[in-house]
């Protein structure tokens, strides 16, 4: 492990790492885009780009065809690196068209961290196009990252300008959430199980209340000072620690999972690919070690 902590103290990011974050990314964003290809043919009620087009834009089998193509031919661009400016604002594009559609169907996923990753990327390596001693190493995930950081900061600040700190006190009411939560579960696939895990939540959280409110407090203050983790890569690593824990609380807590947000802070953050790749790695030295110790 000594390894690890060594590569979290600098400041530079290695090739292994970087394609287990571009491998990791791609995965999700094809498995998000061929959901949201499968599931939509309209846009009823247009939001985003699909405020230029028509509200009642159709989606052609053959249009999703070739769109799936492309996405897919941009993908291995991406991950290979070839045509890589081309190919991130090819994602960028893609990817804004995906979500706009699937934000024109009331499904609000909050997936829109991916495209605003895709543009970061494209972004930094469009400064590298002019200036070519820019450290696109290092600023090609920084830019991801502050993506990251900017949304919990700024959803924060939306927590504070709409409640103030009467925020963590309104969070007793909470079992309303979490009620609406588990019938609209209920209601999706009969389980009754939703029903007697609100009752549950709802009960422990009528008995601990002070501890509610510390959590919530937690919670906001985690989400208001996430940008600390732009300044470096170690602050990056235990900041997506504690940010990977308020996610399991509150998923715990509501049965709600944000998985267009924890996804990538997860990937860009920790790589748990990555910390998995130096954990084998590093055990695989200390054999190593061991048995020319002994040889």
């Amino acid at each position: 492990m000594k390894d690890f902590y060594k590569h979290l103290n600098i400041n530079s990011y290695s090739s292994i790492e970087w394609k287990l974050m571009k491998v990791s990314f791609s995965l999700i964003w094809f498995l998000s885009l061929l959901s949201i290809l499968y599931k939509y043919n309209f846009a009823p009620i247009p939001e985003s780009i699909f405020k230029l087009f028509p509200a009642g834009f159709y989606l052609s089998t053959n249009a999703k065809i070739l769109l799936f193509i492309a996405n897919l031919i941009l993908i291995c661009c991406y991950i290979l690196e070839k045509y890589f400016w081309w190919s991130l604002l090819g994602l960028s594009l893609i990817s804004l068209f995906g979500f706009s559609l699937e934000d024109s169907n009331s499904d609000f996923d909050r997936n829109t961290m991916i495209t605003g990753i895709f543009f970061a990327q494209f972004f930094a390596y469009s400064i590298k196009k002019k200036y070519f001693d820019f450290d696109i190493e290092k600023y090609r995930v920084q830019f991801s990252v502050q993506i990251i950081a900017i949304s919990y900061t700024l959803s924060a600040i939306a927590k504070l300008r709409t409640s103030g700190l009467n925020w963590v006190t309104d969070g007793l009411l909470m079992p309303l959430q979490i009620m609406k939560t588990n019938y609209f579960g209920y209601v999706n696939d009969a389980n009754i199980e939703h029903i007697h895990n609100a009752h549950h939540v709802i009960e422990l959280l009528s008995k601990y209340s002070v501890a509610v409110m510390f959590v919530l407090a937690f919670t906001l203050i985690i989400e208001f000072f996430a940008f600390v983790s732009i300044f470096n890569k170690k602050y990056s690593f235990i900041y997506g620690i504690l940010l990977m824990f308020m996610h399991i609380g509150i998923y715990l807590v509501l049965d709600v999972a944000i998985k267009g947000t924890y996804i990538p802070m997860l990937i860009f953050m920790l790589n748990p690919l990555f910390l998995f790749w130096t954990i084998i790695k590093s055990l695989k030295n200390n054999l190593i070690k061991v048995y020319e110790k002994h040889a």
